[in-house]
């Protein structure tokens, strides 16, 4: 009997940005398959293309700022595939990201009061970091452990004359990506933490080293929120 290799159909969803373009890949059934980051270069696209596509035969895709940031992207998907198209508002991305908040902030507000009056912080990642604490109850016993959960806490990495830190590659990838996501807000618009960035840039620092610190300051924020919500 020949057998038939059967290319899943996938959904692609990427979330613009400046520097670099966040994509995520679902199953027919919605199912989170995987996130990756990818550079806002030609190089940058081919990668993600190619990811994606490792999960199956792309047949949709959902492109943050098509106007703006997204429009390259859009330009880079492969034949065949299409970007949805609404013309309810209320069935569009941002009158279904609506209904979710609708539904997410109420549950995040109970659960961690607070969490959400934090510069940066979303509902969404607010529910990713409420689950990253949930499943790893443990991993709260001290803002040190919670950092390690997030892969937010860092490790030696000095070389020569040097002294240097990196951050420890374990942990919670979706906690980590939350904490992420909540720095590259406050890079793009809260003046105490863009007055941060230039004063560490002209330090020397890199701007990945930058995000690193960055994302152990946050997590050091919202610990104990957290913490609270475990007692």
């Amino acid at each position: 009997m020949a057998l038939t290799i059967v290319d899943t159909p996938i959904t692609g969803g990427v979330d613009t940005h400046a520097d670099v373009h966040v994509a995520a890949a679902l199953d027919p059934v919605g199912g989170l398959l995987g996130v990756a980051e990818f550079p806002v270069t030609p190089a940058g696209y081919a990668r993600l293309l190619s990811w994606l596509g490792g999960f199956g035969a792309v047949c949709l895709a959902g492109i943050e700022g098509t106007g703006s940031y997204g429009a390259a992207a859009m330009r880079s998907l492969p034949p065949g595939s299409r970007c949805a198209s609404w013309d309810d508002a209320r069935s569009s991305p941002g009158g279904q990201l609506e209904r979710l908040d609708e539904l997410i902030i109420p549950l995040v507000t109970a659960r961690a009061p607070g969490l959400l009056a934090l510069y940066g912080v979303g509902p969404d990642t607010a529910a990713l970091l409420l689950i990253a604490a949930g499943d790893h109850p443990a991993r709260l016993r001290s803002e040190a452990a919670w950092a390690h959960l997030c892969a937010a806490a860092p490790i030696p990495a000095s070389s020569g004359k040097r002294t240097r830190h990196r951050l420890n590659p374990g942990g919670d990838r979706q906690a980590n990506h939350a904490l992420w996501r909540i720095v590259i807000t406050r890079m793009s618009s809260h003046p105490p933490t863009r007055a941060y960035v230039e004063r560490r840039t002209a330090e020397g620092l890199s701007k990945p080293e930058i995000i690193r610190c960055l994302k152990r300051y946050v997590a050091r924020e919202i610990y104990p929120r957290l913490r609270a919500a475990a007692d």
